[in-house]
C-alpha cells in the first residue's frame, strides 16, 4: 500500500475523537521524555500538532514532515512555541540523513506512524543510521488487541483483533499492531525493547466515542478516568508504545 498523503491530511484532519486521542498521547509522551535525556530531540512525523507546542524543556527540536499541510502548520506554530529553538524538514526520514546525521540525538520521537509505513525495514535502516547508542526511541501506535477492539471480535463484528476495520483502510494503515508483534518488529530491525505498555484506554471506537461525548453522556472527568484504567487493564489501552535502544 503506497501512502496518499494529500489525502492522509484530509481524513486525519476530520476524525472523530481524534483531539482526545492526541491529548492523551502527549501526556504519555510527556510523562516517558522526562524519564529520559531528552536536550536534542528528533520528531518524525508531527501531524497536526508538534510536540514542541506542549513541551519546551529541550535545547533543540528537529521535525521531519513530509505531508505539506502538517509542514506548513509546524512551521505556523513555532511563533506559539515557548521554545523556538526548532527546525522542520519537509521530507521522509529516510530522505533527509543528509540533513540530520551526525546530530546526535538524545530522544527520537515515532509517533502514531510506524503503522502507516509500507516499507518498514527502510525506515528502520534510517532510523539505525541516525540513532546513537545512547538514543533512545520512543514508538507508540494503535494496539490491535486494545479492549475496544477484542469487544468488536466478541460481538462478532470483526473475526480477529487484526483485521483491518474501515478506519485502518481509511487512514491508510498498513500494520495492525499488538505488543508482541511491535516488540518483535523494532527487534527483528537492529534494537532493544527497554520499556513497554499502552495508554489511552477507551471501551468504544472512535466515532461511537465522539457521539457519546456530543451527546453528553461521556465528560472530561470520565475521559481522565479512562486514561487512568489502563493500571488495572495492562495492555487494554487504545494505543501501545515501546522505548528501544541500538542492539549492543
Amino acid at each position: 500500500m503506497n501512502r496518499n498523503l494529500s489525502d492522509y491530511q484530509k481524513q486525519y484532519s476530520n476524525q472523530p475523537y481524534e483531539k482526545y486521542q492526541v491529548s492523551f498521547r502527549k501526556k504519555k509522551l510527556i510523562e516517558l521524555l522526562n524519564k529520559y535525556n531528552h536536550q536534542n530531540i528528533l520528531e518524525v512525523g508531527c501531524g497536526l500538532e508538534s510536540i514542541f507546542l506542549d513541551f519546551s524543556s529541550y535545547d533543540c527540536i528537529t521535525v521531519i514532515e513530509p505531508a505539506e499541510m502538517f509542514y506548513n502548520k509546524a512551521i505556523k506554530d513555532i511563533e506559539k512555541a515557548k521554545n523556538k529553538n526548532v527546525i522542520v524538514i519537509k521530507e521522509l526520514l529516510e530522505n533527509s540523513l543528509s540533513q540530520i546525521i551526525g546530530k546526535k540525538f538524545n530522544f527520537i520521537l515515532v509517533s502514531s506512524l510506524l503503522h502507516e509505513i509500507p516499507n518498514q525495514s527502510i525506515f528502520f535502516k534510517a532510523l539505525y543510521d541516525i540513532a546513537t547508542e545512547d538514543t533512545i526511541i520512543h514508538f507508540n501506535v494503535p494496539n490491535a488487541s486494545s479492549f475496544h477492539r477484542l469487544l468488536a471480535v466478541e460481538m462478532g463484528l470483526i473475526k480477529s483483533e487484526f483485521q483491518k476495520s474501515d478506519s485502518n483502510i481509511q487512514f491508510q494503515q498498513h500494520t495492525n499492531f499488538n505488543i508482541s508483534l511491535l516488540k518483535e518488529t523494532v527487534e527483528n530491525n537492529g534494537f532493544t525493547v527497554i520499556e513497554s505498555g499502552s495508554y489511552s484506554f477507551k471501551p468504544f471506537t472512535h466515532q461511537q466515542m465522539q457521539d457519546m461525548i456530543n451527546a453528553d453522556l461521556i465528560t472530561e472527568q470520565m475521559l481522565n478516568g479512562f486514561y487512568k484504567m489502563e493500571r488495572y487493564l495492562p495492555n487494554l489501552g487504545s494505543e501501545i508504545f515501546v522505548n528501544i535502544k541500538k542492539t549492543k
